[in-house]
């Protein structure tokens, strides 16, 4: 099969955690009548089709205590999390083989690496990734719902864990931009401003969605 040719009516909107990407996908879905697929809502089925063989460390990730996960140094984090969206990218593209070809299809996500998408592109402005600056990650990600303290109070030390979970996602997000570059793909540093209602017009503009 030609995954390129037959994914060309996919836009892929990746990038790390706390950029905005989900709440800008469902906005270009209800303006653009979109079908979004939301990779990290995905991920509770993909639990049901991975192995211990073909999908080592996504395995390691669900059958690990937040605890013992977040104590790990920040640069094994990292390796771990570039490693299982590695893993995670054959189920996406599994799910996004099995929709009907009946529109434009938007897919957002973290496991969108840009490595991976770049093979599957068929033309330029296909594709756009999405990065916070470490400041407004680490000021956003602890108001981003009851979860993330529900994950933290699994923890002995909740704060040393968020400083490992903080770290990991930042020294992802450069390596997500440093990625992007090195493919000659386009990255967007989000810091707040402007804000998500005109950061959604810049990405419409991007993809050539027209109303």
């Amino acid at each position: 099969m030609d995954q390129a040719g037959s994914l060309n009516h996919v836009l892929w909107l990746g990038g790390s955690p706390c950029s905005g990407k989900s709440t800008m996908a469902d906005r270009l879905s209800e303006q653009f009548d979109l079908h979004v697929y939301h990779v990290d809502e995905a991920f509770g089925e993909y639990v049901q089709r991975i192995s211990s063989v073909r999908h080592p460390v996504t395995y390691k990730w669900v059958h690990t205590p937040w605890q013992d996960l977040w104590m790990q140094p920040h640069d094994v984090l990292l390796e771990e999390a570039i490693a299982a969206y590695s893993e995670q990218f054959e189920l996406i593209l599994e799910d996004l083989h099995a929709l009907p070809d009946t529109g434009p299809v938007l897919a957002e996500g973290t496991a969108l690496l840009p490595g991976m998408v770049v093979t599957l592109l068929s033309q330029p402005n296909q594709a756009l990734w999405m990065v916070p600056t470490e400041a407004f990650q680490r000021e956003m990600y602890p108001k981003r719902g009851a979860w993330v303290q529900e994950i933290l109070a699994t923890c002995d030390d909740p704060q040393a864990a968020l400083e490992n979970w903080m770290d990991r996602d930042v020294a992802f997000a450069r390596w997500v931009a440093d990625e992007a570059a090195a493919q000659d793909l386009p990255c967007i540093w989000v810091d707040g401003s402007p804000g998500i209602s005109e950061r959604t017009v810049m990405v419409a503009d991007y993809f050539g969605l027209r109303g």
